[in-house]
């Protein structure tokens, strides 16, 4: 059978060989562009955003450089690999929501690494994909941010050169103050842009040179708050040491005494954190911290000690909110996460945390984030008592990215399923009644409108003219 088989092709015509052999390759290639796009959009950007999370809890700073080093390789890792997926949802979903996300979180990333051409090419990309909506004013924001703090850098710079000379030379009260304000700018320019490192030195030069300025002290305290709300910095080279300088520079200043309880508190709570990470450690299960050194999947229910799975949720609950006190939501969205996937048989302690982490990424304004973590524990946990909370959450973040329409429906839905008087239920009533108007009688109602960014005073202007 093989010898026939190999004489017959052999006495094949040259060119029904060479089509056949194309149509093995096209079906092969198309068969692996199936497979790759078999994967859903929703998972895609899912995947890119867990990226981005781990690299925003990752603490770059240490006073320890071989560790730093490691943090910060880390960290650029896990940033390089959200880009690289991003960037494919990109190419798949080339003018939807998921493409204007992805092209804005790049931005932000580019950002984070002070390339602001760059991410102004991705805020520039949103607009041409759509120039109105929540995206396109983000993008437009960020774009006039970026251009405004340039210049602002520019300009301040170069004065403050100039009256710094003329201070150094005539030691005028006016040029040293002019100096100290232009410098103080463009510190305050640098922290807008997010170039943190850049403001950091840039604050310590204005106290340095001149520590006399009614804005020297500000100066340093700002300091401070960049490294411990920004970059989650609490090491002695860092904000630690930081809001120490403010005591010690400014002892008798409003600001001093401030410091001195942010420390105490801030020593407090991580000393906290640290002890109950370490119970956390002990109570691990050495027979499953084994397994998945061997890569031997664990169930969530067998990585503890016996008994001891309550307490770790406690532990875990506490840590986050000690995160969330530090103002590191990053690191408490992380600690919730770990409720989630080490400890998912402890289902009301799941659901807690799936509520937590939605309320975590509202308040620091990454709605879409929000949405979905509200939506899990709909998914998930619909018999949770923070159920009616969830969906009236999840209306306000829809309201908060202009999607009306999913607005609508949530306050609906929120006042469907509460009774009475609820906490937002008036709230609710207010805004559907408001979303219901239609002030221009052209038969679209006012939530219709402002989805599609037509008039409601206008009855020329509506969605389907538009």
């Amino acid at each position: 059978m093989t010898r026939f088989l190999a004489s017959f092709v052999l006495r094949m015509d040259r060119s029904y060989l060479i089509i056949l052999m194309l149509g093995v390759l096209v079906i092969s290639t198309v068969g692996c562009g199936i497979g790759i796009n078999l994967v859903p959009l929703s998972a895609k950007i899912q995947n890119a955003d867990n990226a981005y999370d781990r690299a925003e809890a990752i603490t770059t700073r240490s006073d320890d450089p071989e560790q730093k080093e490691k943090a910060t390789a880390q960290q650029r890792e896990l940033y390089d690999r959200a880009r690289s997926i991003y960037l494919e949802i990109i190419q798949q979903d080339t003018d939807g929501k998921y493409a204007q996300r992805a092209h804005h979180q790049i931005a932000k990333i580019y950002t984070k690494h002070y390339e602001w051409d760059k991410a102004n090419e991705h805020f520039q990309a949103i607009i041409e994909l759509a120039p109105t909506g929540y995206y396109a004013s983000e993008a437009k924001s960020g774009i006039a941010n970026i251009r405004r703090n340039r210049q602002v850098i520019d300009t301040e710079l170069a004065n403050y050169q100039n009256y710094k000379a003329i201070y150094d030379t005539e030691k005028s009260k006016e040029s040293y103050n002019i100096a100290a304000e232009s410098l103080y700018k463009v510190a305050k320019a640098y922290e807008a842009l997010e170039n943190y490192p850049q403001a950091i030195v840039t604050y310590e030069r204005m106290v340095a040179e001149f520590p006399e300025h009614e804005n020297a002290v500000q100066a340093q305290l700002q300091v401070g708050n960049i490294y411990f709300y920004e970059l989650y910095d609490y090491t002695n080279s860092g904000g630690w040491g930081a809001f120490v300088a403010v005591a010690e520079k400014f002892p008798d200043t409003f600001e001093a005494k401030q410091v001195v309880i942010e420390l105490n508190k801030t020593e407090a709570l991580l000393r906290e954190i640290k002890g109950l990470q370490d119970e956390i450690q002990r109570n691990k299960s050495k027979k499953a911290v084994q397994f998945e050194k061997l890569g031997r999947y664990v169930l969530p229910s067998e990585k503890w000690i016996q008994g001891k799975a309550d307490l770790i949720v406690q532990n875990y609950q506490q840590i986050a909110n000690n995160w969330e006190k530090l103002r590191n939501y990053p690191n408490a969205i992380e600690t919730n996460r770990a409720i989630v996937d080490d400890l998912s048989h402890k289902k009301f302690a799941v659901a807690d945390s799936l509520y937590k982490i939605g309320v975590l990424y509202q308040k620091n304004a990454d709605y879409e984030r929000a949405i979905q973590a509200f939506e899990d524990l709909l998914q998930n946990a619909a018999e949770s008592t923070w159920r009616n909370e969830c969906v009236y959450q999840q209306a306000v973040c829809y309201r908060a990215i202009r999607e009306f329409r999913a607005a609508y429906k949530g306050f609906q839905a929120y006042m469907s399923i509460t009774k009475g008087e609820t906490p937002h239920f008036r709230e609710a009533e207010q805004i559907l009644r408001q979303y219901e108007l239609d002030q221009d009688g052209d038969g679209y109602m006012f939530y219709e409108e402002q989805e599609a960014g037509t008039s409601d005073q206008d009855p020329n202007s509506h969605p389907e003219k538009k």
